[in-house]
């Protein structure tokens, strides 16, 4: 499943809380919900492109309008830099899916037809909802993902984590 965990609304400090499995897949996923979501707005479909989960919340989110797409792709590019960061890669090193994403047209991406109007992010975060999309990726967070949790580097868990943790899961 793609997902993309918005534990805060400063996109930096999303990417340096989401654990180590999350920050690789974050990159991965999100390319390919980018890249579906613009040949949903009218891109040109291409064999370089991904295209998969079309269907999906996010995806349909971020087609609808370029405000979305945006947030997304900033989001991605922060757990890009994290990806970097926490592997120590050179800052000349790209990971394959986000190429493809900066591989983009930024002029046939501003002629597209998006359909919809900027919202916020949709939560998919099963029974773990709230007004708030930040507290429901912090509590879906807290109490599904437990299992994942592990911080590379210097990068430590969140702060919340114990506010946000429900029962006993």
């Amino acid at each position: 499943m793609v997902n993309a965990f918005w534990l805060d609304r400063d996109l930096a400090q999303t990417a340096r809380w989401l654990v180590d499995d999350h920050v690789l897949s974050s990159v991965f996923e999100n390319a390919m919900v980018l890249t579906t979501a613009v040949q949903l707005a009218g891109y040109p479909e291409s064999e370089d492109l991904y295209y998969t989960h079309a269907d999906h919340p996010l995806t349909r989110w971020a087609a609808d309008h370029p405000e979305n797409w945006g947030l997304l792709r900033a989001y991605t590019e922060e757990a890009h830099d994290e990806w970097r960061y926490r592997w120590d890669h050179p800052p000349e090193k790209t990971h394959g899916s986000w190429a493809t994403v900066e591989s983009l047209d930024e002029e046939v991406l501003a002629g597209l037809d998006w359909p919809g109007e900027p919202s916020d992010p949709p939560q998919v975060t099963g029974e773990w909802t709230a007004d708030d999309y930040v507290d429901a990726y912090r509590l879906y967070y807290a109490n599904e993902k437990r299992h994942l949790f592990e911080w590379s580097r210097d990068r430590s868990p969140p702060p919340w984590l114990d506010e946000y943790r429900r029962g006993s899961k």
